[in-house]
């Protein structure tokens, strides 16, 4: 019996040794050779419009530093809901990520009574990526000039101007229906699946008035196409300084400020997690990565996952309140 004991210890201890090599240095788990392959990172809105430009300049320059291709793929429809939904039962391994939004992680689960995905439980924060001011634009041949020419339009044809939704649940689309509250005023939104073809409507005069990305909308801007009556911060827009806010023109503390973040399916590898991050981290810290945001108007910004996650509570918080003041249902 002692020797038939001894060998079974021989043979067990033999068999951790090889365990051991199996899973040491020689062969990493595979959150440490992370990433291998190419990423897919899913961008829940259509092609075009700010977030999708933003989150291709991102997925260059962070592909860059992981030494690995990050593949842009736009899985647009209820307010970024597919594509969420696709990520959040995506398997956790670090190569399918969402770029996640005010409408995403913020406001949908107040917006409809069924959503495919849990914003808090099916996913897990990476960092913030940017925030960007919304800007309020009619067309160039409007007779409105300013907010309160909108105001006193809407209130002389009640429900009879219209406006276009780029996103339905996006910042700017709340904005415009927690200001019609705040002024007393009637219209009528109009759906889009981004920001091109409700461009087209406007500059066409088939809308009377948008808010959008500040970055969408700079180019008609500046070729006179449309006209900057009011932005959305609390502060006046750098870009922008002789527009003044919603918050100056009547309504105090108005703020409607949009972001997007990283996020990855629940149950990330915090090593993965961690090597995103650091990616970020980098890339954010490059002169000529901040240039190239600033002009296109995103005030870039990042936090670590943990920051990231208390922000997002205040965010439900924040767009739960609007919601609900608001009354407004998508479903």
């Amino acid at each position: 019996m002692k020797t038939t004991i001894a060998t079974l210890v021989a043979r067990l201890a033999a068999g951790a040794t090889a365990a051991a090599l199996l899973t040491g240095p020689g062969l990493a788990s595979a959150a440490d050779r992370y990433p291998d392959h190419a990423i897919r990172l899913i961008v829940p809105f259509a092609a075009g419009g700010g977030t999708d430009i933003m989150a291709r300049i991102i997925a260059q320059d962070v592909g860059k530093e992981l030494g690995q291709t990050i593949v842009v793929e736009n899985r647009p429809g209820a307010g970024g809901g597919i594509g969420a939904a696709f990520v959040g039962q995506a398997k956790p391994d670090g190569y399918t990520l969402l770029i996640g939004s005010t409408g995403t992680h913020g406001a949908n689960q107040f917006l409809y009574s069924k959503l495919p995905y849990d914003p808090v439980k099916d996913f897990t924060p990476i960092s913030v990526l940017a925030t960007f001011d919304n800007v309020l634009v009619v067309p160039e041949s409007s007779k409105v000039h300013t907010l309160k020419d909108l105001i006193d339009t809407a209130k002389k044809n009640p429900g009879k101007l219209n406006y276009g939704v780029t996103t339905v649940g996006s910042s700017s689309h709340l904005a415009v229906e927690k200001f019609k509250r705040d002024a007393g005023i009637e219209a009528g939104a109009v759906p889009y699946n981004g920001a091109g073809q409700a461009t087209t409507d406007l500059l066409a005069g088939r809308l009377d008035f948008m808010l959008d990305l500040l970055g969408t909308q700079q180019g008609n801007i500046k070729s006179g196409k449309v006209r900057p009556i009011a932005t959305s911060d609390t502060k006046r827009n750098a870009l922008l300084p002789d527009v003044p806010t919603i918050a100056e023109s009547g309504y105090p503390g108005f703020s409607a400020v949009g972001w997007i973040g990283l996020f990855g399916p629940a149950n990330l590898p915090p090593a993965v997690v961690d090597t995103l991050y650091k990616a970020i981290d980098k890339v954010y810290s490059s002169p000529d990565f901040q240039a190239t945001m600033r002009a296109r108007s995103f005030d870039i910004d990042h936090m670590p996952p943990a920051e990231f996650t208390k922000f997002l509570a205040g965010e439900r918080t924040k767009w739960g309140t609007v919601v609900r003041e608001a009354n407004i249902k998508l479903d």
